[in-house]
């Protein structure tokens, strides 16, 4: 664990002095650092990255290339593509982790009140660490990044296009399209929660289960074998009842706090009944991916409406505590090992 806790640091110290010495917000060197520890890791780091990675480890050559039907044909083309230049899966895995990266702290340093606090959610609560792990999904995820703006401001046309897009890497994004009505509707929170929890009650056990069907990729959502899944799921349903009564006591009126709280709380809706159903806790952990990552922004607005540094200084060791717990026991992301390519000792 130490390589993770050194990079937190160093992104710490880093946007921190930016800030104070420069009087700005710290972006190319913290995006760098954070891309090039992705992406010199080794192929055995994350359950899933041997499977990105083997076609570069069997030096396939590109002629044989098969473009399957249960992958993304987004994702394929880029593989292909990045096949036909090298067999070095360093460059995969450092393309994809910049263009994340890249895509969230963007994002951040337009909306963030508070960057610091932001980039450090980022790296500790899981957005980082998921494309160490499901990288075409993480993909997808960045991608839909760019849609919030349309979902704020109501442009249907942009932000469906941009789920889409986003379905070609990984094809959970398309369940991103109906949140745009839900958030933009104008009824209270309750009854918008209410029909996503009776939704998707009815409807989220069969879905699954027909594309577990077609997909062999998708087979172990439909069985619930481990927790891991299911413990994320509840920390994140006490961070939704700690967000409520906070909010309710200070009630914030900034827009784009409240539609982010609004798609936050409506995506934990949406999979406390996948769970209860018996999905597999893989499953209903990565979809939650796409809501969670609001948390970037609305922590930041909450515990700035706190007098003092204690508050928020209590709040970062809370995140370095689940940054340290969440990353050495899931997902095989513990010890840290480096592609042997960059190997010098």
């Amino acid at each position: 664990m130490i390589p993770y806790l050194f990079i937190l640091l160093f992104v710490m110290v880093w946007v921190i002095f930016e800030k104070y010495s420069l009087n700005r917000r710290a972006f190319w060197i913290p995006t760098l650092a954070l891309s090039l520890f992705a992406g010199i890791r080794s192929y055995r780091v994350g359950t899933d990255t041997g499977a990105y990675v083997s076609n570069y480890i069997s030096n396939l050559n590109p002629s044989y290339f098969q473009f399957r039907d249960d992958v993304e044909k987004g994702y394929q083309l880029f593989d292909y593509l990045l096949l036909n230049i090298t067999h070095n899966y360093f460059w995969l895995l450092f393309l994809t982790a910049f263009f994340i990266v890249f895509s969230y702290l963007r994002f951040i340093k337009k909306y963030s009140q508070d960057y610091v606090l932001s980039v450090i959610i980022f790296v500790t609560f899981g957005a980082y660490t998921f494309m160490l792990n499901g990288l075409r999904q993480a993909i997808a995820m960045a991608i839909f990044l760019y849609a919030i703006p349309a979902l704020i401001n109501k442009k249907l046309l942009q932000y469906v296009l941009i789920c889409l897009f986003a379905s070609l890497f990984h094809i959970s994004a398309l369940i991103m399209i109906p949140f745009y009505f839900l958030v933009n509707v104008n009824i209270k929170n309750i009854y918008k929660i209410m029909t996503v929890l009776v939704v998707a009650f009815i409807g989220a056990s069969p879905i699954i289960k027909y594309m577990a069907k077609d997909n062999a990729r998708y087979e172990g959502y439909t069985t619930n074998d481990d927790f891991s899944g299911l413990f994320t799921l509840g920390l994140y349903v006490v961070v939704a009842l700690f967000v409520l009564v906070v909010n309710v006591k200070l009630k914030i009126k900034d827009e784009l706090f409240n539609k982010l709280l609004t798609l936050y709380l409506l995506g934990i809706a949406l999979l406390i009944p996948v769970s209860l159903l018996g999905a597999g806790a893989s499953g209903p952990q990565r979809i939650l991916n796409y809501f969670t990552w609001t948390l970037m922004l609305i922590f930041p607005i909450l515990i700035n409406k706190f007098k003092g540094f204690s508050v928020k200084l209590f709040f970062i060791i809370l995140c370095v505590v689940y940054y340290y717990l969440a990353t050495s026991k899931f997902s095989n992301l513990s010890p840290y090992m480096i592609n042997s390519t960059f190997e010098i000792f």
